[in-house]
Protein backbone atom coordinates (compact mmCIF):
# COMPACT_ATOMS: atom_id res chain seq x y z
CA UNK A 1 0.00 0.00 0.00
CA UNK A 2 2.85 2.18 1.29
CA UNK A 3 4.54 1.55 -2.22
CA UNK A 4 1.49 2.23 -4.47
CA UNK A 5 1.05 5.89 -2.52
CA UNK A 6 4.54 7.00 -3.70
CA UNK A 7 3.44 5.98 -7.39
CA UNK A 8 0.93 7.99 -7.11
CA UNK A 9 2.73 10.49 -5.71
CA UNK A 10 5.25 10.14 -8.12
CA UNK A 11 2.81 10.18 -10.79
CA UNK A 12 1.13 13.20 -9.88
CA UNK A 13 3.97 15.45 -9.41
CA UNK A 14 5.16 14.48 -12.51
CA UNK A 15 2.29 15.79 -13.97
CA UNK A 16 2.41 19.23 -11.85
CA UNK A 17 5.92 19.48 -13.10
CA UNK A 18 4.88 19.06 -16.64
CA UNK A 19 4.07 22.39 -18.59
CA UNK A 20 0.58 22.82 -19.56
CA UNK A 21 0.10 23.90 -23.59
CA UNK A 22 -3.23 25.58 -24.66
CA UNK A 23 -4.51 27.79 -27.68
CA UNK A 24 -6.76 30.87 -27.35
CA UNK A 25 -9.41 29.17 -29.90
CA UNK A 26 -11.20 26.23 -29.68
CA UNK A 27 -12.01 26.13 -33.50
CA UNK A 28 -9.40 27.01 -35.87
CA UNK A 29 -10.12 27.45 -39.41
CA UNK A 30 -7.53 28.03 -42.53
CA UNK A 31 -6.38 31.37 -42.27
CA UNK A 32 -6.94 32.22 -38.95
CA UNK A 33 -3.88 33.81 -36.86
CA UNK A 34 -4.38 32.07 -33.28
CA UNK A 35 -2.52 32.25 -29.59
CA UNK A 36 -0.39 29.24 -28.37
CA UNK A 37 1.02 29.47 -24.67
CA UNK A 38 3.00 27.13 -22.99
CA UNK A 39 4.20 27.87 -19.22
CA UNK A 40 5.72 25.76 -16.70
CA UNK A 41 6.22 26.19 -13.08
CA UNK A 42 9.16 23.70 -11.92
CA UNK A 43 12.53 24.30 -12.25
CA UNK A 44 13.44 20.70 -14.06
CA UNK A 45 12.08 22.12 -16.94
CA UNK A 46 14.41 23.85 -19.06
CA UNK A 47 15.29 25.07 -22.54
CA UNK A 48 11.76 25.62 -23.65
CA UNK A 49 12.47 26.01 -27.75
CA UNK A 50 9.98 27.13 -30.61
CA UNK A 51 11.32 29.76 -33.38
CA UNK A 52 9.25 31.80 -35.46
CA UNK A 53 9.02 31.23 -39.18
CA UNK A 54 7.55 28.31 -41.66
CA UNK A 55 6.84 24.66 -41.16
CA UNK A 56 6.25 22.54 -44.08
CA UNK A 57 5.16 18.90 -44.51
CA UNK A 58 6.91 18.61 -48.35
CA UNK A 59 8.97 20.55 -50.09
CA UNK A 60 5.62 22.38 -51.65
CA UNK A 61 4.11 25.18 -49.85
CA UNK A 62 3.86 25.43 -46.12
CA UNK A 63 1.06 24.28 -43.63
CA UNK A 64 1.69 27.02 -41.09
CA UNK A 65 3.15 29.87 -40.13
CA UNK A 66 4.50 31.09 -36.66
CA UNK A 67 4.55 35.04 -37.31
CA UNK A 68 6.45 35.94 -33.55
CA UNK A 69 7.68 34.39 -30.57
CA UNK A 70 7.50 35.79 -26.69
CA UNK A 71 9.77 34.33 -24.12
CA UNK A 72 9.39 34.65 -19.92
CA UNK A 73 10.66 33.40 -17.42
CA UNK A 74 8.31 30.95 -17.16
CA UNK A 75 6.13 30.99 -20.36
CA UNK A 76 6.20 31.42 -23.84
CA UNK A 77 3.66 32.79 -26.21
CA UNK A 78 3.73 32.55 -29.40
CA UNK A 79 1.37 33.61 -32.76
CA UNK A 80 0.51 31.36 -35.59
CA UNK A 81 -1.46 31.50 -38.64
CA UNK A 82 -2.22 28.29 -40.29
CA UNK A 83 -2.48 27.21 -44.40
CA UNK A 84 -3.93 24.02 -44.47
CA UNK A 85 -6.20 21.80 -42.87
CA UNK A 86 -5.52 19.04 -40.78
CA UNK A 87 -3.94 17.61 -37.47
CA UNK A 88 -0.63 18.90 -36.39
CA UNK A 89 1.68 19.35 -33.39
CA UNK A 90 4.05 22.43 -32.71
CA UNK A 91 7.56 21.96 -33.47
CA UNK A 92 7.80 23.37 -29.44
CA UNK A 93 10.73 20.74 -27.66
CA UNK A 94 11.58 21.71 -23.81
CA UNK A 95 13.92 19.61 -21.39
CA UNK A 96 12.61 18.05 -18.72
CA UNK A 97 15.18 16.61 -15.53
CA UNK A 98 17.67 16.90 -19.37
CA UNK A 99 15.25 15.03 -21.32
CA UNK A 100 13.97 16.16 -24.58
CA UNK A 101 10.33 16.27 -24.59
CA UNK A 102 8.28 17.43 -27.37
CA UNK A 103 5.08 19.16 -27.66
CA UNK A 104 1.74 16.92 -26.78
CA UNK A 105 -1.10 19.33 -28.28
CA UNK A 106 -2.96 18.07 -31.32
CA UNK A 107 -4.46 20.78 -33.36
CA UNK A 108 -7.09 20.41 -35.76
CA UNK A 109 -7.67 22.51 -38.19
CA UNK A 110 -11.12 23.17 -40.44
CA UNK A 111 -10.78 23.49 -43.96
CA UNK A 112 -13.85 26.21 -43.75
CA UNK A 113 -13.02 29.50 -44.08
CA UNK A 114 -15.01 31.41 -42.70
CA UNK A 115 -17.24 28.95 -40.69
CA UNK A 116 -20.39 29.55 -42.14
CA UNK A 117 -20.55 27.06 -44.95
CA UNK A 118 -22.86 23.83 -44.65
CA UNK A 119 -21.77 20.42 -46.20
CA UNK A 120 -22.72 19.13 -49.38
CA UNK A 121 -25.90 17.33 -49.35
CA UNK A 122 -25.88 14.11 -49.95
CA UNK A 123 -26.45 13.16 -53.41
CA UNK A 124 -30.62 11.51 -53.55
CA UNK A 125 -30.79 8.13 -54.88
CA UNK A 126 -32.54 7.88 -58.75
CA UNK A 127 -35.87 7.81 -58.95
CA UNK A 128 -37.70 4.51 -59.45
CA UNK A 129 -40.28 4.49 -62.30
CA UNK A 130 -43.17 1.87 -62.45
CA UNK A 131 -46.67 1.53 -62.78
CA UNK A 132 -48.20 4.47 -65.20
CA UNK A 133 -44.97 6.22 -63.97
CA UNK A 134 -43.43 4.13 -66.66
CA UNK A 135 -45.59 4.67 -69.33
CA UNK A 136 -45.49 8.67 -68.89
CA UNK A 137 -41.54 7.90 -68.79
CA UNK A 138 -41.87 5.88 -72.56
CA UNK A 139 -44.12 8.36 -73.89
CA UNK A 140 -41.86 11.41 -73.00
CA UNK A 141 -39.20 9.75 -74.76
CA UNK A 142 -41.11 8.32 -77.85
CA UNK A 143 -41.95 12.29 -77.90
CA UNK A 144 -38.47 13.26 -77.37
CA UNK A 145 -37.13 11.06 -80.19
CA UNK A 146 -40.05 12.45 -82.77
CA UNK A 147 -39.17 16.22 -82.09
CA UNK A 148 -35.49 15.50 -82.42
CA UNK A 149 -36.05 13.60 -85.74
CA UNK A 150 -38.51 16.52 -86.51
CA UNK A 151 -35.65 19.10 -85.88
CA UNK A 152 -32.54 17.05 -87.88
CA UNK A 153 -35.45 16.71 -90.87
CA UNK A 154 -35.62 20.60 -91.47
CA UNK A 155 -31.87 21.17 -90.37
CA UNK A 156 -31.28 18.98 -93.81
CA UNK A 157 -33.78 20.86 -96.01
CA UNK A 158 -32.34 24.13 -94.67
CA UNK A 159 -28.69 22.88 -96.19
CA UNK A 160 -29.81 21.20 -99.01
CA UNK A 161 -31.31 24.76 -99.86
CA UNK A 162 -28.84 27.49 -102.01
CA UNK A 163 -28.07 30.69 -99.38
CA UNK A 164 -27.60 34.14 -99.90
CA UNK A 165 -24.31 35.31 -98.76
CA UNK A 166 -24.24 39.14 -97.68
CA UNK A 167 -20.69 40.47 -97.78
CA UNK A 168 -20.89 43.00 -95.80
CA UNK A 169 -22.69 40.64 -92.79
CA UNK A 170 -20.16 39.07 -90.43
CA UNK A 171 -20.52 37.12 -87.06
CA UNK A 172 -20.23 38.56 -84.10
CA UNK A 173 -16.72 36.71 -82.88
CA UNK A 174 -17.45 34.47 -79.61
CA UNK A 175 -14.99 36.36 -76.99
CA UNK A 176 -12.75 33.83 -74.79
CA UNK A 177 -14.32 33.27 -71.19
CA UNK A 178 -10.51 35.03 -69.91
CA UNK A 179 -11.49 38.16 -72.03
CA UNK A 180 -14.33 38.49 -70.70
CA UNK A 181 -13.07 38.19 -67.23
CA UNK A 182 -10.21 40.80 -68.06
CA UNK A 183 -12.74 43.28 -69.92
CA UNK A 184 -14.71 43.33 -66.43
CA UNK A 185 -11.68 44.15 -64.63
CA UNK A 186 -10.73 47.17 -66.66
CA UNK A 187 -14.34 48.36 -66.88
CA UNK A 188 -14.62 48.41 -62.45
CA UNK A 189 -10.97 50.10 -62.50
CA UNK A 190 -12.84 53.05 -64.38
CA UNK A 191 -15.93 53.07 -61.72
CA UNK A 192 -15.75 56.03 -59.18
CA UNK A 193 -15.98 53.55 -56.22
CA UNK A 194 -13.46 50.30 -56.25
CA UNK A 195 -13.99 48.19 -53.44
CA UNK A 196 -10.42 46.49 -52.85
CA UNK A 197 -12.43 43.05 -52.03
CA UNK A 198 -14.14 43.03 -54.89
CA UNK A 199 -11.35 44.01 -56.94
CA UNK A 200 -9.27 40.68 -55.53
CA UNK A 201 -12.67 38.52 -56.10
CA UNK A 202 -12.60 39.78 -59.92
CA UNK A 203 -8.33 39.08 -60.24
CA UNK A 204 -8.79 36.04 -58.42
CA UNK A 205 -11.23 34.46 -61.08
CA UNK A 206 -9.53 35.95 -64.10
CA UNK A 207 -6.05 34.28 -62.83
CA UNK A 208 -7.80 30.83 -62.79
CA UNK A 209 -9.76 31.55 -66.01
CA UNK A 210 -6.52 32.05 -68.08
CA UNK A 211 -4.18 29.00 -66.53
CA UNK A 212 -6.83 26.72 -66.96
CA UNK A 213 -6.44 27.77 -71.02
CA UNK A 214 -2.88 27.60 -70.40
CA UNK A 215 -2.76 24.49 -68.34
CA UNK A 216 -5.88 22.69 -70.38
CA UNK A 217 -7.82 21.71 -67.21
CA UNK A 218 -10.39 23.81 -65.02
CA UNK A 219 -9.29 25.36 -61.99
CA UNK A 220 -12.37 27.71 -61.84
CA UNK A 221 -13.66 25.20 -58.61
CA UNK A 222 -10.09 25.32 -56.93
CA UNK A 223 -9.91 27.13 -53.86
CA UNK A 224 -7.39 29.21 -53.99
CA UNK A 225 -4.86 27.55 -51.48
CA UNK A 226 -5.36 24.64 -54.48
CA UNK A 227 -5.08 26.55 -57.24
CA UNK A 228 -1.85 28.47 -56.22
CA UNK A 229 -0.27 24.67 -55.59
CA UNK A 230 -1.41 23.84 -59.10
CA UNK A 231 0.46 26.66 -60.66
CA UNK A 232 3.66 26.36 -57.62
CA UNK A 233 3.80 22.80 -59.40
CA UNK A 234 3.42 23.32 -62.97
CA UNK A 235 4.86 26.52 -63.79
CA UNK A 236 8.07 28.61 -63.00
CA UNK A 237 6.79 31.61 -61.04
CA UNK A 238 8.89 31.93 -58.24
CA UNK A 239 7.64 30.29 -54.59
CA UNK A 240 7.64 33.99 -52.65
CA UNK A 241 5.74 35.36 -55.48
CA UNK A 242 2.57 32.83 -54.43
CA UNK A 243 3.07 33.14 -50.86
CA UNK A 244 2.67 36.81 -51.18
CA UNK A 245 -0.30 36.57 -53.72
CA UNK A 246 -1.88 33.40 -51.11
CA UNK A 247 -1.71 35.62 -48.09
CA UNK A 248 -3.06 38.61 -50.35
CA UNK A 249 -5.66 36.72 -51.38
CA UNK A 250 -6.67 35.09 -48.15
CA UNK A 251 -6.15 38.73 -46.09
CA UNK A 252 -8.74 40.35 -48.09
CA UNK A 253 -11.56 37.82 -49.88
CA UNK A 254 -12.30 35.99 -45.88
CA UNK A 255 -11.97 38.76 -43.59
CA UNK A 256 -14.72 41.75 -43.25
CA UNK A 257 -12.63 44.76 -45.67
CA UNK A 258 -14.99 47.73 -47.06
CA UNK A 259 -11.86 49.42 -48.15
CA UNK A 260 -12.28 51.71 -51.38
CA UNK A 261 -9.20 52.25 -53.09
CA UNK A 262 -8.54 54.99 -55.33
CA UNK A 263 -8.19 54.45 -59.36
CA UNK A 264 -4.76 54.79 -58.98
CA UNK A 265 -3.94 52.35 -55.79
CA UNK A 266 -6.40 49.81 -58.05
CA UNK A 267 -4.59 50.33 -61.24
CA UNK A 268 -1.25 49.60 -59.48
CA UNK A 269 -2.40 46.81 -57.70
CA UNK A 270 -3.39 45.16 -60.75
CA UNK A 271 -0.39 46.11 -62.75
CA UNK A 272 2.02 44.43 -60.27
CA UNK A 273 -0.09 40.92 -60.37
CA UNK A 274 0.22 41.40 -64.64
CA UNK A 275 3.48 41.58 -64.11
CA UNK A 276 4.04 38.31 -61.65
CA UNK A 277 1.75 36.01 -62.90
CA UNK A 278 0.66 37.35 -67.26
CA UNK A 279 3.74 38.39 -68.16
Amino acid sequence: MYKLILVYLFFFSALLASPKEFLTNDTIYVGDKVKYEISWEDDSVTDVILEAGELYEDESLPVLEILSVEKTENKLIATIIFFMAGEFYLPTVWKENGKEVKSKLKIVVSSNLTGKETDIEDIEPPLLFSGPYLLRLLGLILFTCINLYGLYALYLYWKSKPKVVDAIWEKNPILPESTKRLQSIEQYLQADSILEKELTFKISEYLKEVYSEKLNENLLGQTDSMFLSTIHDKTHIPDALIREIRMYFRELKYNQNDVILTKEKAKAVWEKIKKDFLV
